[in-house]
């Protein structure tokens, strides 16, 4: 699978999101096109997931430019998109797009993270690994707000949403998210979407 995020800040999390889940082999980072074509000489890629950042142009023009080089490549796009941009992209050949709603950083590796995890088999079955007390164990931490925090995150939801969504006030929401993160042990939304998966905490 090869990832294309803009910025440094987002592929770092990325791969330490990828290491996380076990899968950091099978997940390259890539930040332009001609880069995302480099690798994929180098390792032909099944799968190809970026945000609609990344693309740098229309996301159609996008998926036409990948699968001219990269015939049998299936590609997955995540962040926020109009419906009819979206129709547009999946008649270009666009596998697949997970919507986010929101280009904030923390909201689009949250939303990069729930693509992988949903779209690479290999992290579906690591999650499925889990022992059930263990996922149970993890569960009874979380109260069930801080659980619908979560959810709401890995929907790349930003904070202010998930306010609204619950309403809760942004700085409410901002202490459940520091105590969700201190409960699941990670330190951002991307690591805490991979744990709440592998911990099917949310499906």
């Amino acid at each position: 699978m090869i990832v294309g995020l803009a910025t440094a800040s987002a592929r770092n999390q990325i791969d330490a999101c990828a290491e996380f889940m076990g899968i950091a082999g099978s997940v390259t980072t890539v930040a332009a096109l001609p880069e995302l074509f480099e690798a994929h000489r180098r390792a032909p890629a099944d799968l190809v997931v970026v945000d609609l950042v990344f693309t740098g142009t229309d996301p159609v023009v996008f998926t036409s430019a990948v699968h001219a080089e990269c015939e049998y490549t299936e590609v997955v796009l995540t962040g926020a998109i109009s419906p009819f941009t979206a129709s547009r992209a999946m008649a270009s050949g666009a596998k697949a797009l997970i919507c986010g709603f929101s280009a904030e950083p923390d909201q689009l590796t949250a939303s990069v993270a729930r693509s992988i995890i949903l779209t690479y088999p290999g992290a579906v079955r690591a999650a499925a690994s889990i022992p059930v007390q263990a996922r149970r164990t993890v569960r009874e931490r979380l109260t069930d707000r801080e659980v619908q925090v979560l959810r709401a995150m890995s929907e790349g939801k930003s904070n202010v949403q998930i306010a609204a969504e619950l309403f809760l006030s942004v700085d409410t929401v901002k202490c459940h998210a520091k105590r969700l993160f201190r409960k699941l042990g990670v330190h951002d939304r991307a690591h805490a979407v991979a744990e709440a998966f592998r911990s099917r905490l949310i499906c």
